[in-house]
């Protein structure tokens, strides 16, 4: 009997573990890095090559019009 309760007991924790884990990280994903590392760095240029890319699109599609 003690072992089917360390057994379930195991189960709660690590499911518990898993739920916490994933919370943290949803609150803690929308955080801006800051100015001057490297992730901003790379977070910035990536943004600017996405807006450089939609605008070429955008101007492309309007030339069509």
């Amino acid at each position: 009997m003690n072992g089917i309760i360390n057994f379930v007991r195991f189960i709660t924790y690590s499911i518990a573990a898993v739920a916490v884990r994933k919370s943290w990280n949803w609150l803690t994903a929308d955080i801006d890095p800051i100015p001057g590392t490297k992730k901003f760095n790379s977070e910035l240029l990536n943004a600017e090559a996405k807006y450089k890319r939609l605008k070429r699109k955008k101007e492309k599609y309007d030339k069509t019009l």
